[in-house]
């Protein structure tokens, strides 16, 4: 439908009906439903004691009435809390009356129409998508203003494409099937002639975890649409229902920190709100459900890539364990070690608490733990995640099937008996050809999270070390300032381009086995004199990589000539073939030879450095360091309260 074909049909006298504005500028637009039969609703609103009378209508068929001029008052709102405060809506808002039992469900001529009409409507009164309000009850029983957005239109309708349904085969037809019971798990309904379903299927973002419902983010005059899936939350700005963009490509591959603020901290906020609400819908939630930047358990999931809570954060009913429940696996810690994290999917299944917490993880669906059940079994050996669901009996295209929804994937099994994975299955045409179109403007965050800087390839920077101008040291957690350059990592295969590429298997917890050639192509002892006053040191030998080696060795001749050895205290490894603590999926810079950590006992991950003057500080030692290519871990603020890693340094740059 173009532009011209969306026309409003007048009704009686628009410029005489309703009230005078009083001056009140045209400041919102707010949607209503109603679920009259249109000429019954027209009628009524007609009337001289109609008790709603909206600027506009707009039926089931996508017809378009104007009751009231938008320069006069229509009634019905009333009083509502409206930024902060309470105001007379009727002064100062649009209405719009849409025929329909509740504004999240729209007929696709009503949601074509909106699509196209809305944002013009908005350009006349000088308003933003974010002023499109609706709204609704506080738990005081108080009408509040709430952003809204219409339920998009088929991708056909908003962007021009034609998708209409392929022949598809028993398989396609099959995986068709099993999408529609996977979504319905968290109350989401999947159409396959709309972006976010059709996203969902191209690019295998693991299940639903909450309808696409409101309210969308509202954020610097901005209004924002999303939908959270086990491995991504994913979402487009304004009308631009096709333009799909992704919290995952927001955040970068590489969380240094979780965002302060910008549209990435606030999706963040709202996966965790979505998520948690269609969980609550399930079963009841225990324990603390906002989100905290500042809590281990929400950063370690988001570093993690573990997707949102699914669950409080909670003590289980022995007190032995805090437990919290995400998409893509449970973190816990036992209560006597509250500051420590721990993984479900890491922990020995003949430990005692292996299957108390198994038990907790199912009750997020709802359903008891049955360890021998052949769907779990298969479900642990392919890392699926979470359960969204027991074991379900559905018949599809007339067959008999069971299946069980994961976090990452649904398993089915047909009448031959044997359990198999719904992405092993084709997927239908319009799910295939699917692509994203380009955002006019895309979304970026207020406040940008750091990210690396590539370096230049090794042989072409000079060795001339940089002068870092951090001035004299002072007691500030904002000193010493941050170098020029970020760290290496694994973004565009940028740090396995540089270091070499390293095969592994995980050992146990953090620890991996290196399985292919990449220490004895890669790794040197490197003498380090100065270490030798360390036990742990073997009289200051010390395997690192070869790349960084020389670095290394006068880093600390420079740490000597300066007069800075006496504030390493305690010298606290290097090479170290590990994962990132907290993140089994991400390789640490130890294992590659190319950080070492000291004064480990006063710089605690995930606690803020020592500040200068304190006994363990290593932060006089940090422009020496930087001018010679190396990271300080400190410079890392993974909560905005300053929780970091200071004991760590990296090589980062060749200088």
């Amino acid at each position: 439908m173009s532009s011209a074909e969306v026309q409003a049909i007048t009704v009686g006298r628009p410029d005489r009906a309703g009230r005078s504005r009083a001056g009140s500028p045209t400041a919102l637009v707010v949607a209503v439903a109603d679920e009259q039969p249109a000429a019954a609703a027209l009628a009524a609103y007609q009337s001289v004691e109609a008790a709603m009378l909206p600027h506009f209508y707009l039926d089931r068929n996508g017809d378009l009435y104007q009751l009231v001029s938008t320069t006069r008052a229509g009634h019905g709102l009333g009083r509502a809390i409206w930024r902060g405060r309470s105001h007379n809506l009727d002064r100062v808002a649009v209405i719009i009356s849409l025929e329909a039992p509740a504004l999240t469900d729209l007929s696709e001529a009503q949601a074509t129409v909106l699509a196209d009409w809305l944002p013009r409507l908005l350009v006349q009164h000088d308003l933003l998508l974010a002023d499109v309000s609706r709204l609704a009850t506080d738990i005081l029983g108080r009408n509040r203003v709430q952003p809204y957005l219409p339920p998009p239109p088929s991708v056909a309708s908003a962007d021009g494409l034609l998708l209409g349904r392929s022949v598809r085969s028993p398989e396609q037809e099959l995986w068709v099937g099993l999408a529609t019971v996977t979504w319905r798990q968290r109350g989401a309904q999947l159409r396959l002639n709309q972006a976010f379903s059709l996203h969902w299927g191209k690019f295998d973002l693991g299940a639903p975890l909450a309808a696409n419902e409101p309210p969308p983010v509202a954020l610097d005059g901005k209004t924002y649409n999303f939908q959270v899936f086990a491995r991504d939350t994913i979402f487009n700005e304004g009308t631009q229902y096709a333009a799909v963009q992704s919290l995952a490509n927001l955040l970068g591959p590489d969380i240094g920190a979780i965002p302060t603020g910008g549209v990435s901290r606030a999706l963040i906020e709202a996966s965790y709100r979505s998520a948690l609400k269609a969980s609550a819908a399930r079963a009841p939630l225990e324990g603390k459900t906002e989100f905290r930047a500042d809590w281990r358990f929400h950063f370690v999931a988001l570093q993690a890539n573990l997707g949102p809570a699914l669950s409080g954060n909670y003590v289980t009913a022995d007190r032995a364990f805090a437990v919290q429940v995400f998409a893509g696996d449970t973190l816990y810690t036992p209560m006597s070690r509250q500051s420590g994290c721990f993984f479900l999917s890491l922990t020995d299944p003949t430990s005692p608490q292996y299957a108390q917490l198994w038990a907790e993880t199912y009750k997020v669906a709802g359903v008891p733990y049955n360890p021998t059940d052949p769907f779990h079994q298969r479900a642990l050996e392919l890392k699926l995640g979470t359960p969204l669901s027991g074991v379900l009996h559905e018949t599809i295209n007339g067959a008999p099937y069971d299946l069980q929804v994961f976090a990452y994937d649904t398993l089915y099994r047909g009448p031959d008996g044997v359990i198999r994975r719904m992405s092993e299955l084709p997927r239908p045409a319009e799910v295939q050809t699917w692509q994203p179109r380009p955002a006019v403007a895309p979304a970026q965050p207020a406040q940008p999270v750091p990210q690396p800087a590539a370096p230049a390839p090794v042989s072409s920077i000079s060795t001339a070390p940089e002068v870092v101008r951090a001035g004299p040291p002072r007691r500030d957690p904002n000193w010493p300032p941050m170098p020029d350059f970020n760290i290496l990592t694994d973004r565009n295969g940028q740090r396995e381009r540089i270091l070499g590429k390293i095969e592994w298997v995980r050992k146990s917890g953090d620890d991996i086995t290196i399985t292919n050639d990449w220490a004895a192509q890669n790794l040197i002892e490197v003498s380090i004199p100065q270490l030798a006053r360390f036990r742990n040191t073997n009289g200051g030998q010390i395997k690192f990589h070869r790349l960084a080696a020389d670095q290394l060795r006068r880093l600390w001749q420079a740490w000597e000539d300066a007069g800075l050895l006496h504030l390493v205290l305690t010298f606290d490894g290097a090479w170290w073939p590990r994962t990132i603590r907290n993140n089994p999926t991400t390789l640490s810079n130890h294992a590659y030879g190319t950080a070492f950590d000291i004064n480990a006992q006063w710089n605690a991950f995930y606690k803020p450095a020592a500040l200068v003057g304190d006994r363990g500080s290593v932060r006089e030692l940090v422009p020496i360091a930087n001018a010679l290519g190396f990271f300080w871990g400190g410079h890392w603020n993974y909560d905005g309260r300053g929780a970091s890693d200071g004991m760590h340094f990296e090589w980062a740059v060749a200088r």
